[in-house]
């Protein structure tokens, strides 16, 4: 277990309000074997601060990449960062979320050298709404038909989900566009081939807040759905069929589909 490396990357702009907490619960991990990269959209607030006083700290603990790269969206930040990563693992710690207990990695790690074959794993959404945390055990869902329950909608925790580095890049890495989730077409490219281990446990905290990119208000979390039935169509995905582009069934029915269309026009 001691030679498996985990990339943690933290994407960060004016990130001042939540950072602190973010970077403490990666300082009190029990597993060590990390590389924690930070990529800074050149933030203006306190941001820069917070981060050079928790390289100081833990600059002879762990290693820490320090890097910025121009403000072109949380997908293209991922994207960059993730060129940078060198470790086994991988995983998407937001500058606004934290980990759940002192042993998540270590559990995470735990699982991987007992599953040499492992490409990825997923536990349960965890969040935090003012203070009190909240389980969402859509594991449960996924555990009878992960491709399936994809295709619904993408109820994959990001926060909670832990993968192989090679196969972010391999199977398509980050959507890079506003008008898409971005990470779904990941899950939904990689769900093809492998499927993920889903484990009822939690080990990230996603906070609930004015300013999340997609939870923060009511009409923010109706774009979110938005973007998923837009990713959904260019993956193109039946939802609840699940079935994908090359499969007999969904070309039948498309083409089924077409006909009524013209059909109704004429």
């Amino acid at each position: 277990m001691n030679g498996i490396t985990v990339s943690i990357i933290t994407c960060t702009f004016n990130s001042e309000k939540y950072l602190r907490n973010a970077l403490q619960s990666i300082e009190n991990q029990t597993y060590q074997g990390i590389e924690h990269i930070i990529n800074d959209a050149y933030s203006t607030d306190s941001t820069l601060d917070i981060i050079q006083e928790y390289i100081e700290r833990n600059k002879n603990r762990y290693v820490i990449k320090f890097i910025q790269s121009e403000p072109k969206g949380v997908g293209n930040a991922l994207n960059v960062a993730t060129k940078v990563a060198t470790g086994e693992i991988i995983h998407y710690l937001h500058s606004d979320d934290y980990y759940k207990d002192q042993n998540s990695l270590e559990k995470v790690v735990e699982i991987f050298s007992q599953h040499p074959d492992l490409v990825w794993l997923t536990g349960n959404f965890l969040i935090e709404v003012a203070g009190r945390k909240i389980v969402i055990p859509q594991t449960h869902l996924l555990r009878k038909n992960p491709g399936v329950a994809l295709s619904v909608m993408n109820i994959i925790s990001h926060e909670n989900t832990f993968m192989k580095r090679d196969f972010v890049q391999n199977y398509g890495a980050f959507n890079e566009g506003k008008n898409e989730v971005v990470e779904y077409s990941l899950w939904l490219n990689l769900i093809k081939d492998v499927k993920p281990l889903v484990i009822n446990d939690e080990y990230t905290v996603f906070v609930i807040h004015k300013g999340s990119t997609s939870t923060g208000s009511v009409l923010k979390f109706a774009k979110a759905v938005i973007r998923a039935f837009r990713t959904q169509r260019k993956e193109k995905i039946f939802p609840l069929v699940g079935y994908y582009a090359n499969n007999v069934v969904y070309l039948r029915t498309k083409s089924i589909l077409r006909k009524v269309a013209k059909f109704t026009t004429i």
